[in-house]
């Protein structure tokens, strides 16, 4: 899975209700830096390179962390969670369990040896939770370049400087990456005496109660989809079954004895010429069960028009339920978009805050320092100015995350 990372949650500096703190002890912190120095770091002297190149002071970069952080192209760090199974074959304290982490821990011991342009910074296995996984996460570097700094924030270059080409939409630098992750994952889970059946990935994080409601959503769904494929199941069974009776009664009916065509002849005491009293038996018999296909057929083909009915209804639910799913997936998608959409709409409100206090600024430095006749300007100016919001002070929410089986 990929996400925005929490690494306060990865540290355990709070812990989510799906935490069993009393386990937390058996967590595993392969490396624990603070970013703010890995950057400076990784990028100080590119920067240094960078700001003595430029002439202009509003054209220098004071602080590339800040700058990273405000921009709108790149994040600060990526974060990648790997796991094997899930709770229902490699739950923590189960034996499949103790070989998902145990590969785990081989995996993480190998990954920055990898991939050498994604520094990585915080990586810890939980075996706290329902099923060990690893957190990854790293800054990705960019080397010899161009633009901007020689040495900048780039996933794009990064990973192309590893090998990984971008093929369009559909085979992302990204998407080849990780699945070269998953085949390295995957040759360490075999060596662990694993069976590695892929079942995806890559969608990205959801909060806690919007996991579960989704979860719940999806589940109704798919129970109206399977009992709409079972109604459909019976009711074709049924149909079958129905045109072998029409069959076979038709066969039937072709078969009956044409009474009309036996004329036998009668003697001059009355007795019927030629025909025994079994064959007239047989040939009321015969009668009656021509009379009793003939209306089993008609019923049938009744029950049959009825079937035939009620088939697309039962069909047309099973396309509404699976309409429904489709919906229930772009709808997580679209929360996603308005999540990063937020985010841009913060930074871009911040830019404007400090940019309205520069200009505040600057009128109170106009108005102590500009003769008498020129105050009345500077006081339109600031009529012109919006009025700032009133801000409540935001109070951080912690952030839990979900994906497969789990609950983080």
């Amino acid at each position: 899975m990929t996400g925005r990372g929490s690494i306060r949650h990865n540290n355990r500096s709070f812990s989510a209700a799906n935490v069993d703190r009393s386990r937390s002890e058996q967590n595993v912190t392969f490396c624990n830096e603070d970013l703010k120095k890995v950057y400076h770091e990784l990028f100080d002297e590119a920067l240094a390179a960078y700001n003595a190149k430029k002439k202009k002071t509003r054209d220098k970069i004071p602080d590339y962390y800040e700058h990273i952080r405000q921009s709108k192209q790149e994040k600060l760090f990526h974060e990648a969670i790997f796991q094997i199974g899930n709770l229902t074959d490699c739950g923590c304290g189960s034996p499949g369990g103790e070989r998902a982490a145990a590969a785990l821990k081989e995996f993480a011991e190998s990954f920055q040896e990898r991939n050498p342009h994604l520094r990585v910074f915080n990586m810890v296995l939980h075996m706290d939770e329902a099923t060990p996984h690893l957190h990854v996460d790293f800054v990705p570097v960019a080397t010899e370049q161009s633009r901007g700094l020689s040495t900048r924030v780039s996933m794009k270059q990064a990973l192309k400087q590893q090998g990984f080409e971008g093929l369009g939409r559909k085979q992302t630098e990204w998407k080849a990456w990780m699945e070269r992750e998953k085949e390295s994952l995957t040759e360490i889970a075999q060596a662990h005496e694993f069976e590695i059946i892929s079942l995806g990935g890559g969608r990205p994080h959801m909060e806690l109660p919007e996991y579960r409601a989704a979860a719940q959503r999806l589940e109704a769904i798919q129970e109206q989809v399977t009992a709409a494929e079972q109604e459909i199941a019976a009711l074709e069974k049924q149909r079958k079954a129905l045109q072998g009776n029409v069959k076979l009664l038709k066969a039937v009916e072709k078969v009956k004895p044409d009474l009309d065509a036996i004329q036998p002849e009668k003697t001059l005491t009355g007795a019927v010429k030629g025909v025994t009293v079994e064959q007239v038996k047989e040939l009321k018999a015969a009668v009656i069960r021509g009379a009793a296909a003939e209306q089993k057929v008609r019923e049938l083909k009744v029950e049959n028009q009825q079937l035939q009915q009620k088939i697309p209804s039962t069909k047309e639910k099973l396309k509404e339920a699976q309409e429904r799913q489709r919906l229930e997936n772009e709808n997580r998608q679209l929360k996603v978009q308005v999540e990063y959409l937020e985010e841009d709409l913060s930074r871009a409100r911040g830019f404007s805050a400090r940019l309205q206090e520069g200009i505040g600024a600057v009128l109170d430095f106009l108005d102590r320092h500009l003769p008498e006749q020129f105050r009345p300007l500077v006081e339109k100016a600031r009529e012109l100015l919006p009025v700032p919001e009133v801000q409540q002070p935001e109070r951080e929410q912690e952030r839990s995350h979900t994906w497969g089986g789990m609950e983080l």
